[in-house]
């Protein structure tokens, strides 16, 4: 008996200081985790729908493929191209580290870098813009302060870092207290003003926490993106190559 009482104490004693710790997080150890589960593979390719669906209930559905080379230390690299349809097929988007971008016109057959003041532009008629198809780190561009708690969720309101060129000066996430996946944020323009909000839905895939379907509105156009993934691969052993102004102007077909 004795023993088991022991036992029972340290158990006790473990799972105190677990709610301690877990309690005493501020909201950049947060966003830190945040970074942490969405790079936790090495790699991924991804087969995404995309839905664009205006205010008079009218859409649009384009398919693509995602490659995704994943980084703990630094930022992440992506590269995606158009499938269909095929006005935009091959049209493509890489994305390296210190938000370097390239935008592939098909075209025109041309690569162009996108520069700071080209950051806001809607990508492909979309609700996203180039800046959102960025990969740097949440926790290298804003600090981050966990405002309240709404059941699982931790509220963080993420101030944009005076070094960074992220388009959003202000954002507010909601983070689930134990797995650290995001489920919805709200995006504010430079006047302080609503300017779009997120809701993803996210699954755990081989082991890791995906994004499967993610909704972007911009409410001041009343308009809406969502991207489902259809199929994702982790840990494929990605090449360098892949990751180039090159491979960015290859055919898609057979890849």
């Amino acid at each position: 008996m004795k023993r088991l009482a022991v036992v029972c104490i340290v158990i006790a004693a473990a799972v105190s200081a677990w709610t301690i710790q877990a309690s005493a997080m501020d909201g950049n150890e947060v966003l830190k985790k945040v970074d942490e589960v969405q790079s936790a593979s090495k790699d991924s390719v991804a087969d995404i729908v995309m839905i664009l669906k205006g205010k008079d209930a009218t859409t649009k559905e384009r398919s693509m493929k995602v490659w995704r080379r994943h980084y703990r230390d630094k930022d992440d690299w992506s590269l995606l191209k158009f499938v269909s349809p095929a006005d935009i097929k091959n049209l493509g988007f890489l994305s390296l580290a210190d938000d370097k971008m390239y935008l592939y016109l098909s075209a025109f057959d041309r690569v162009r870098r996108i520069a700071s003041h080209a950051r806001k532009e809607s990508f492909a008629g979309s609700d996203l813009s180039n800046d959102d198809l960025s990969t740097g780190k949440y926790s290298s561009h804003y600090d981050a302060k966990i405002v309240r708690e709404e059941g699982d969720d931790y509220v963080l309101e993420l101030k944009r870092k005076p070094s960074s060129e992220r388009i959003y000066p202000r954002v507010t996430a909601w983070v689930d207290k134990k797995e650290f996946t995001v489920s919805k944020m709200d995006l504010y323009d430079d006047s302080n003003r609503l300017w779009k909000t997120s809701t993803i839905k996210n699954e755990r895939i081989q082991g890791y926490w995906t994004p499967v379907e993610i909704s972007m509105k911009d409410v001041t156009k009343d308009h809406t993106t969502i991207m489902k993934i259809s199929k994702i691969t982790y840990d494929t052993g990605l090449k360098d190559e892949i990751f180039t102004e090159r491979y960015l102007k290859r055919d898609v077909k057979g890849d």
